[in-house]
């Protein structure tokens, strides 16, 4: 029986809503997943709907899997009939139930890491006469993206158009689907096969949307015309909270959900369970400047004050921040380096801080700055194991032709320019004599007996046999750096021991999140992140570190001077600040270095305004 004597009255009405379109508006902490997988179990255990007609989306990998967890506590085994996705994922998922009619024929699809798409479309540009001198290719990829997605762009129309057209046609002679095409497509499909939406209309009676503030025009399309037929769309968000303006996220897609669903139901929950009452006030005091903020209450303790701390430089910031972090430990304050994440609003910041818990012991991880992943023998391993899901990925294999080294570098750089499957390599390779024939015959035959792999071995003794049959291990130990090079595939190794639902869903959803490694430290670890990558999630222990004109706000929206720029990066600070539980602070420097120069720093202005609430104190 559903328990609801646990939510608020506020959650409580919402959960027991009837049918219709819904768009409840939630402050931070104020329990929106809690709210969903309550609303999803209320439907099946008291209302009896299929769970399999349910499809709730959640913004990000980790949002999703902490709703698929809350759900298992409520529903046990029929929670896993419930289609909990990202909208990447679905996107991939319908792509793949209609990959003949999106022209892509039979062979299992591959998905293109960034890099693998931005060489495809550097071919493109060098064909069309395109100079990369004048435009970087991560300008052009980001123009084109935005062609495909919604039919702007700076570009030349017909440039871009024809750009699209034959990047698309290349990907499709792959077999592969790049990050955009996850939306792209789809969105393609349901416009030129109306029977196609109509299968899902029919499949998912129920769609809820979380983060509704920064989906995108293209993610809100999708939900809509899934959606539209039974206008069951339940969509939670707050738009305080918006991080994604710049990709044409915002109020507009409130205001399209209220226009196209005119009967919709508002609700709100301003409710704080997460934070202090301190950490609740200071965040009520940045959100002033916000009009869409909601002024949040919370039953919880006072807790201690938030914290504000100015030092010298990055080092001294650093420093404080460790040994404020090995206090609470020692004080028993806090159970665990886990409770604990340290945010900035760029990637630069992060290393004076890893330089600083290296020192200090401090075991941490870092979110989404390729750490481990963006290794190239991390690549090279990845590589091999995507072949042994899919011998057709191409992309994989010009990565490998001749890793580890074996006299087949010309042959590399030929499939590198024109791609084939494994069993065209010999015949290729007659080019270069028969050694290179040879050698291709062997690396073909170890391809066949990889792929075989899966079926009988966990992933983990996959890598082991890429590692000790492929020769992998024995080329790097050769290396200078060989021993670190190790190290770095023993981490993955661990990775791949947590993939309990077998390679190819581990491969697809490091595809979908290609920022989920766990790095140095493991699991028990300071989390060091930028805010964006820290959304949705709340720690016991927060610091904002880097409070500064220049950072936060960043430069770019000091220079842009336009209250909208300011305004999205205030969201960023409020967002930062209410991922608080427990304790929160904040520091900034009087100097920062940029380049060579030590520059004078001053307080951002939204540490300013922080400090004006009464329940924040200096250290």
């Amino acid at each position: 029986m559903l328990d609801l004597t646990r939510l608020s009255d506020q959650q409580r009405g919402i959960v027991l809503a009837p049918d219709g379109p819904l768009l409840v508006v939630a402050g931070p902490g104020c329990g929106k997943t809690t709210l969903i997988a309550a609303r999803i179990a209320y439907l099946v255990s008291v209302k009896g709907s299929d769970p399999a007609s349910i499809l709730a989306m959640a913004f990000t990998r980790v949002a999703a899997i902490q709703l698929r967890e809350r759900l298992e506590n409520l529903l046990g085994h029929q929670a896993r009939k419930v289609e909990v996705s990202t909208f990447h994922a679905l996107g991939l998922k319908i792509i793949r139930q209609w990959q003949e009619e999106l022209g892509f024929g039979s062979r299992p699809l591959t998905v293109c890491n960034q890099h693998e798409a931005r060489q495809i479309l550097r071919e493109c540009a060098l064909d069309a006469g395109v100079d990369l001198k004048r435009i970087t290719l991560a300008e052009l990829a980001q123009e084109v993206d935005r062609f495909r997605l919604d039919g702007c762009s700076s570009l030349d129309i017909a440039l871009a158009r024809a750009l699209v057209s034959e990047y698309e046609g290349r990907l499709r002679r792959r077999s592969a689907v790049d990050f955009p095409s996850m939306l792209v497509l789809p969105l393609r499909l349901f416009s030129r096969q109306p029977e196609s939406v109509q299968l899902y209309r029919d499949t998912f009676r129920y769609v809820f949307a979380d983060e509704l503030q920064d989906v995108s025009p293209s993610q809100y399309d999708l939900l809509r015309r899934i959606a539209e037929g039974h206008r069951n769309l339940a969509a939670v968000g707050d738009l305080a909270q918006t991080l994604y303006a710049y990709k044409g996220a915002g109020a507009h897609i409130f205001k399209r959900f209220r226009d196209d669903f005119p009967e919709l139901r508002e609700r709100t929950l301003d409710e704080s369970f997460r934070s202090t009452g301190r950490i609740v006030a200071v965040a009520n005091h940045i959100g002033e400047a916000l009009s869409e903020a909601q002024v949040l209450r919370t039953a919880n303790p006072d807790g201690p004050d938030p914290v504000v701390h100015q030092a010298a430089d990055e080092h001294a910031e650093a420093v404080f921040v460790a040994g404020e972090i090995l206090r609470l430990l020692n004080r028993g304050l806090i159970d665990c380096p886990a409770d604990v994440a340290v945010l900035y609003r760029t990637n630069a910041q992060a290393g004076e801080l890893v330089v600083a818990f290296r020192e200090a012991g401090i075991p941490y991880r870092m979110a989404g700055d390729g750490e481990l992943f963006g290794h190239q023998e991390i690549q090279q391993a990845l590589a091999y194991l995507r072949l042994a899901v899919n011998p057709a990925d191409a992309a994989a294999l010009a990565r490998i032709v001749n890793v580890p080294p074996r006299g087949l570098a010309r042959l590399a750089q030929r499939v590198e320019m024109e791609p084939c499957g494994i069993d065209e390599l010999p015949a290729l390779a007659a080019d270069f004599g028969e050694a290179a024939v040879g050698a291709a015959e062997g690396l073909v035959a170890f391809l066949r007996a990889l792929h075989t792999a899966p079926q009988t071995l966990r992933p983990a003794a996959v890598l082991d046999l890429v590692l000790e049959e492929g020769g992998l291990a024995d080329w790097l130990t050769q290396l200078a750096d060989g021993e670190d090079r190790l190290k770095r595939l023993a981490s993955l190794r661990d990775l791949l021991q947590e993939a309990a639902d077998g390679l190819e869903a581990w491969l697809v959803d490091l595809a979908l999140a290609p920022d989920m490694e766990p790095v140095s430290g493991g699991a028990d670890a300071v989390l060091l992140s930028t805010i964006h990558r820290a959304k949705g999630r709340e720690f016991p222990i927060v610091f904002v570190v880097g409070a500064e004109e220049g950072l936060l706000p960043h430069a770019r929206a000091i220079e842009d001077a336009t209250q909208s720029a300011l305004e999205d990066e205030l969201r960023v600070a409020y967002v930062a600040m209410t991922r608080a539980r427990e304790r929160l602070f904040l520091t900034c420097c009087r100097r920062r270095r940029r380049g060579d120069l030590a520059e004078l720093r001053q307080p951002s202005r939204f540490l300013q305004t922080a400090l004006n609430a009464p329940s924040i104190r200096a250290a």
